[in-house]
């Protein structure tokens, strides 16, 4: 079996997390005691251990993660409020890494797919379980904190369009988060559409002010295909008239583009290739006798 696979029937052994069990979860066994209360959601076991030893809810070791995302790897609410509110930092990043226990998160159904420098605050914001990002967020999380050395989404906003999680979106909008945050490769919308095809989100953030590189949004969104009489589809074309509102013009995919020259497009088929409901094959060439 994969480690990629592991996730899903990790239940059978006890909760992992970034390729850990919680046995292997840190040398130091006081924190073993503490994360496996709170994957437990046992608060008294954790407020105990938390007071009598000052840091423990920091703890961090190499190769390990803070004790804050075991109990997302738990998928364990209880656990995890219990530690912030002993003082465990939302924003604290560890170099553990790897696939674990958790609710829809690293593109799976079930799991985590953690990387190195992640804080609670990042992984809950990727996390199907709403919950733990509004705790986070109670206990002093960074909505903008930028966590990882890896090109992938590595900033909270980020992450939640990654994973589609509108609720999340909306709950980091409304806390200050950055709505034009980007990395090297995409902004918000623009994950949002191009790993989910979720025009639904790119939509209202348009709505609510996302404004960054419309040239690029409006390239994405004329690129990304989704399956046609869908709720998804119906997204993305409100989006491409909305960018027409704001003074973008289409076609403009070089693919498109290039097909106007050298097929047989009668114009009135033009908006059917911008919104993506039929194809540049689906055209004959120019040289080629009619279909």
């Amino acid at each position: 079996m994969g480690m990629l696979n592991a996730p899903a029937e990790a239940g059978l052994w006890g909760t992992t997390c970034a390729r850990r069990s919680l046995d292997e979860a840190y040398r130091n066994p006081q924190a073993v005691a503490l994360v496996k209360a709170a994957v437990h959601g046992d608060v008294e076991t954790v407020t105990r251990l938390a007071a009598a030893a000052p840091g423990l809810v920091n703890t961090l070791e190499d190769g390990a993660v803070p004790p804050l995302l075991w109990a997302i790897c738990a998928d364990n609410v209880e656990g995890f409020e219990a530690l912030l509110k002993a003082g465990a930092d939302p924003n604290l990043g560890g170099n553990g890494h790897g696939p674990g226990d958790g609710k829809g998160h690293g593109r799976m159904e079930d799991g985590t797919l953690i990387r190195e420098g992640w804080s609670a605050m990042l992984l809950a914001a990727g996390s199907g379980n709403p919950e733990f990002l509004r705790l986070a967020l109670r206990y002093g999380g960074d909505v903008n904190a930028a966590k990882g050395k890896r090109v992938e989404p590595n900033q909270p906003l980020l992450q939640a369009a990654y994973h589609g999680l509108f609720d999340n979106v909306k709950t980091l909008i409304a806390a200050g988060a950055d709505i034009n945050a980007r990395d090297i490769e995409y902004s918000t919308p623009e994950y949002a559409m191009a790993i989910r095809g979720r025009f639904d989100i790119a939509v209202w953030l348009l709505q609510q002010g996302y404004h960054y590189d419309l040239q690029r949004l409006a390239l994405v969104a004329e690129i990304r295909q989704v399956p046609l009489n869908s709720p998804l589809q119906r997204s993305k074309e409100q989006l491409i008239n909305m960018l027409r509102a704001q003074g973008l013009v289409f076609p403009r995919r070089p693919l498109n583009l290039r097909a106007l020259k050298e097929r047989d497009i009668p114009p009135e088929a033009v908006e059917d290739l911008i919104m993506g409901r039929k194809l540049v094959w689906q055209f004959p060439l120019k040289s080629e006798p009619p279909r």
